[in-house]
Order: C-alpha cells, then structure tokens, then sequence
C-alpha cells in the first residue's frame, strides 16, 4: 500500500534540509487526535463493519424438474412471458451461472426481487468493458408469466446445479482496502506496525468479526486476490459490492485460476460494474 512507503522532504528556512518519514507525519495526527494504540484502531474500524450474506453451496445433485423458483447454480433459469436466452453483444449465447430470489435476509437491495448472473466461457470476460457477462436483475416477479426455455446450446463448462443456502456474516474491508474506505485506520495500522502494518489491522478484523477469506457472498465488502479495484459511481463515490462468487469444486466453477468474480450495483443509477481476479 502506496500510504506505507513514502517519504517526504522538507527544507526549513534555514536551508537545513531534514528528512521526515511519513510515519512521524501520522504520529503527529494521531497526538493530536489522541489515537495512540490498538484499542483506538478498533474504535475507528468498529463503525465500518457491514452485514453480509455467505451463500453455502451444496454438493452438486440432479437438477429437478422445476429449478426455476429456487436460488440454485445451474439448472432451469428463471424466465417470463416475451423473454429470450440471453446473448452477448456479439450475439454468442450466454450460460446461466446461477439466480438468487431475494428473500428478505439475504442482504440483497430492497429493490431487486432476483437476480441472475449468465457469462460466456469463450470469451473469458475479465472486466465491465469486455463482452460476454451479464447480470440480470428483475425488480418485480409476474410468476403467473412463468416460461420455461431451453438452453439453446451445449457448454462445455457448465456449472453443475447446486442448491443454496445462506448464512447472514459480518463484513469489513481487507487490508487492500481500509484506506479507500477509513484513511485514520489504515494511517493508524502503520504508526502500530511500521513493518507489516497489515497485522495490526487484521488483528483488529479478527476480534470484531473472526476471520476474513475468500468465500462467494452477498452485500458487506469484497475480498480482493490481486488488490484494491472498487469502481466508483457516476457521483464518484464508492459503489457496493452485490455479490462476489469464489471458484468452487461443487459447482465446478473456476474463475482463471482459483479467482472470484466481484459485481458492484448502485442503487440510484442502476449503475452494474463486474471485474474478475484470480491468482
């Protein structure tokens, strides 16, 4: 982290130069805002914590003759009267991934009553400006509508059906990304530790929520493989994460190598931003 390595050159009038290291700059923040130890970096990160939803994959099974009414990966998606398959903007078809209903404690926003997520394997999307993913989002459900579409083509890397569960968690930033989110915490965690400033605030993680990994989720804040890449909105400001899905040996998925797909969504502008990571 950049905040970590800098240092900085003054010249006083006296044409004396004296070198300042960056950490005697946060020092002196800290001294006057009296932030000096640990137990303050945890009174700073405590108002940051999130709720989340895990989403537990079940073993992979045969898919029942109706999937389209459950949150699953694989199977049957969910379609309405008047809809097609999707396709890419090149016009390829997309494979279903996996749907989630919102079921009103699975942390999804209020206004989306389902949401679907389709990408191509060919095409291996990477970020929101290449061709081949898309997250479907339907904000009422006319169930009376129900259509049933077949897949229209073979996959070769089809994710297997599995059904889902939840688990409601708690969330808070990585230290890819404390800085974005409280510069006071991340400029404290490197006063605490000068060496791996990264501990101290793990640390603190560890004792508010229990340990972070990687793990596929609904809401709270992303688990970063390579480093810190939250879009932002047209306003500029940070978007939240709506779901982040690991690679996973029941569904047979695998995110480039051992990655996680990460989906942000702002509520206001329906602004959808997508960006995969892996090892």
């Amino acid at each position: 982290m950049e905040i970590c390595k800098k240092n900085l050159t003054i010249i006083n009038p006296e044409t004396t130069t004296k070198r300042v290291s960056h950490f005697d700059n946060y020092r002196q923040e800290s001294s006057k805002e009296n932030l000096p130890s640990i137990e303050d970096l945890e009174k700073l990160v405590i108002p940051l914590v999130r709720k989340a939803t895990k989403i537990e994959v079940f073993k992979s099974s045969t898919p029942p003759k109706d999937t389209q009414m459950k949150s699953h990966f694989g199977g049957q998606p969910y379609f309405e009267i008047g809809e097609e398959w999707p396709k890419s903007k090149s016009g390829e078809y997309l494979d279903f991934v996996f749907q989630i209903f919102n079921n009103g404690e699975n942390d999804i926003p209020t206004n989306i009553k389902l949401v679907q997520f389709f990408y191509d394997w060919d095409e291996l999307p990477w970020s929101s400006g290449d061709d081949g993913w898309l997250v479907k989002i339907y904000e009422t459900l006319n169930t009376e509508q129900l259509l049933k579409i077949e897949k229209p083509f073979e996959s070769e890397f089809s994710a297997n059906y599995c059904e889902i569960g939840f688990k409601s968690v708690k969330s808070l930033p990585d230290w890819e990304g404390i800085d974005k989110i409280s510069d006071k915490a991340s400029k404290l965690s490197c006063i605490l530790n000068e060496d791996e400033p990264w501990e101290c605030y793990q640390k603190v993680v560890e004792s508010l929520i229990g340990e972070q990994d990687f793990q596929s989720q609904i809401g709270g804040y992303p688990n970063w493989v390579q480093g810190e890449s939250t879009p932002k909105n047209n306003k500029g400001e940070l978007m939240k994460l709506l779901f982040q899905i690991d690679s996973d040996d029941n569904t047979g998925l695998m995110w480039g190598d051992m990655g996680l797909i990460y989906v942000f969504y702002d509520e206001s502008t329906k602004q959808i931003e997508f960006e995969l990571q892996c090892h």
